[in-house]
């Protein structure tokens, strides 16, 4: 299974969702890795950090994916992409099974969001199927318009709604202290209880 976080923006936490989701995997005992498309590489230094034995591969063009990650052996492969909808990104779409959209609550999150959805319509039409596409609602809060604004739009994109993720700090924080929240101190409960419900949401069938 390939696995591919995509956005058009930058900042809406695709590579937090990718790194959580590779370490998530690798603790069920599923033979999983990453593969870092971002030019910062900030993702596959992450997992090196957390975990040496996970395997990490940095893809940088459209054409080492195109070619090069159906070939890899790991029974999941998670994808980590660059902001944009480039290339790279496009050729990420070619190849995955399932596309995660992480979309934060402001006007131009969700303006992004839906490029990326126009994106997956494109690729339906080259290979004559979708992948499954999840849009997460992320940097939720609550009494907040353009939160509520989102989960309503969300519903509208024809993709499964995931369970969202809260703005906490302990997002922001994990890759500082090379962690994942869920290994975090008490204060990141509520963050680990949010990713750890999405990755159960994602993976129930």
């Amino acid at each position: 299974m390939i696995i591919a976080t995509v956005n058009q923006k930058g900042g809406v936490g695709k590579s937090t969702i990718a790194v959580h989701l590779v370490t998530w995997l690798r603790e069920q005992n599923i033979n999983a890795a990453l593969v870092d498309a971002d030019r910062q590489g900030s993702s596959s230094e992450w997992a090196k950090e957390l975990d040496t034995a996970t395997p990490v591969y940095r893809l940088q063009s459209a054409d080492e994916i195109l070619d090069e990650v159906k070939l890899l052996s790991e029974k999941v492969i998670v994808i980590d992409g660059p902001a944009g909808l480039g290339e790279v990104t496009r050729s990420m779409l070619l190849v995955a099974d399932v596309a995660l959209i992480p979309c934060g609550p402001s006007v131009l999150d969700l303006r992004a969001a839906s490029d990326a959805v126009r994106v997956l319509d494109q690729v339906h039409r080259i290979r004559g199927e979708k992948p499954k596409g999840a849009f997460i609602p992320n940097k939720l809060q609550k009494n907040y318009r353009l939160s509520e604004e989102l989960l309503i739009t969300a519903k509208t994109l024809g993709l499964d709604v995931t369970p969202g993720l809260g703005l906490r700090q302990a997002f922001a924080d994990s890759a500082g202290q090379k962690s994942v929240v869920w290994r975090m101190n008490r204060q990141a409960e509520p963050a680990a209880t949010e990713i750890l419900g999405l990755f159960d949401h994602l993976f129930a069938n």
